[in-house]
């Protein structure tokens, strides 16, 4: 896991930063509707699995730019920026009604990322636990859908508010 320290006082978003930080503690999450269906019909084609040819898109775009790869260490006040971040994915368990996380590394060859995806999918089937590991994961997003609904939404949670 690689990273470099922004130096927050010179950081372009500086103020933007120590408001989110300092005045107003918040966290946002956000969903929308995105037309997939290319995407369908390449995986149909190709006779891969859309999940992860999603989840490689997705990890392809957040890893595209500085500002979706970026951390905050409350321990030490360090604003920083992961070389990488990876996705964290979810197996879901019809007789357990329980998830498994899967961790897979974010790889920019295509081949690569979904045999690797794929193979970790398979693990996690094999299991019911639930091991979330932030300690070792720290630069790794949550990428997980539920495929049999449709929704829209936004929260905002204000934990001092």
């Amino acid at each position: 896991m690689n990273f470099k320290v922004i130096d927050k006082e010179t950081y372009y978003r500086k103020g933007v930063f120590r408001h989110f930080s300092e005045d107003c503690k918040c966290s946002t999450s956000m969903t929308a509707r995105i037309d997939v269906t290319d995407l369908v019909a390449y995986s149909k084609k190709t006779k891969t699995k859309f999940y992860i040819n999603f989840l490689y898109l997705l990890s392809k775009v957040l890893n595209s730019r500085e500002d979706y790869r970026m951390g905050y260490l409350w321990q030490t006040n360090e604003l920083i920026c992961y070389d990488v971040i990876n996705p964290t994915q979810y197996v879901f368990h019809e007789d357990t009604e329980t998830c498994t996380p899967v961790y897979s590394k974010y790889d920019e060859d295509y081949e690569t990322f979904y045999a690797d995806a794929l193979r970790d999918v398979q693990e996690a089937k094999n299991t019911r636990e639930y091991l979330v590991d932030m300690a070792n994961h720290p630069h790794w997003f949550d990428a997980s859908y539920i495929s049999w609904l449709s929704y829209d939404s936004l929260n905002i949670e204000l934990p001092d508010g």
